[in-house]
C-alpha cells in the first residue's frame, strides 16, 4: 500500500508539473515579449506582476518539495528551508493578487480573488503554526489544503485553454474559478480523511486447525 501511495503521489506531481509548463507557455510567455498585446491591458499593474509572479512561482515550485518523504528524512534542513520559502512566496503573492484584482479585474471577479488569496494565506499560516507547536500530522494536512488552493492557478488556466470552455469568455472564467475552488477544497478534504471514509480492511486472524492426535 505504501508503494502504491508513493507512485500515486509521483504521478500526481508529474502531471501537475507538465500542466504547469503548459500554463507557462500558453498563458505567461508574453512576459518575454515587451511588445505583446497583453501589456496593453496589464500596463497599470506591470510592476505588481513581478512580486506576484515570483512569489507564486516559488510557492508552486517549492511547495511540491514539502510532500517529499525522502527529502524530509534525508535532508531536513532543505525541507525546512523550502517550507520557509513557500511561506514567504505565499505571503507575497496572495496580497499582491488582491491588489491586482482591485486595480484590474471586473468587480464580480474581485470576491473570488480575495477569497482565494485569504484562504491560501490562512491555510499556510495555520500549517506554520502547527509545525511550530510540534503537531506534525496537522501541519501536513494544512499544507495539503494550502498547496491545493495554490494549484487552482494551474487548474483554471488549463480548463480555460479547452476551446469549448474558453469560448464562453468571462462567463466561463467566473464559472471555472468558482468550480475549481469548490472542487479543490472538497477533493483535498476527502484525501485527508480517506482512511476515515474508507477504512482499511481488517487483517483476518489465521484460523488454527485442530491438532490430530
Amino acid at each position: 500500500m505504501h508503494t502504491r501511495s508513493r507512485i500515486a503521489k509521483h504521478v500526481f506531481f508529474a502531471a501537475f508539473g507538465i500542466l504547469g509548463l503548459f500554463v507557462l507557455w500558453n498563458n505567461e510567455r508574453f512576459f518575454l515579449n515587451a511588445g505583446a498585446p497583453e501589456w496593453n491591458r496589464l500596463g497599470p499593474v506591470r510592476w505588481h506582476l513581478v512580486p506576484h509572479g515570483l512569489g507564486g512561482a516559488i510557492a508552486l515550485g517549492l511547495g511540491a518539495l514539502q510532500f517529499s518523504s525522502r527529502l524530509r528524512r534525508r535532508y531536513p534542513h532543505l525541507h525546512r528551508l523550502s517550507g520557509k520559502l513557500y511561506i514567504a512566496g505565499t505571503l507575497i503573492a496572495a496580497p499582491v493578487a488582491i491588489l491586482i484584482a482591485f486595480t484590474l479585474s471586473p468587480w464580480f471577479l474581485v470576491p473570488f480573488t480575495v477569497l482565494q488569496a485569504v484562504t491560501w494565506a490562512l491555510f499556510t499560516l495555520i500549517a506554520y503554526r502547527c509545525i511550530r507547536r510540534g503537531a506534525v500530522v496537522s501541519h501536513r494536512e494544512w499544507m495539503m489544503r494550502s498547496y491545493a488552493v495554490a494549484l487552482i492557478f494551474i487548474e483554471g488556466r488549463v480548463l480555460m485553454a479547452v476551446p469549448a470552455i474558453g469560448r464562453g469568455g468571462m462567463d466561463s472564467i467566473v464559472l471555472v474559478n468558482w468550480a475549481c475552488f469548490a472542487a479543490t477544497l472538497i477533493v483535498v478534504e476527502c484525501l485527508i480523511r480517506w482512511r476515515e471514509i474508507v477504512p482499511a480492511a481488517p487483517v483476518g486472524r489465521p484460523v488454527s486447525r485442530p491438532s490430530v492426535t
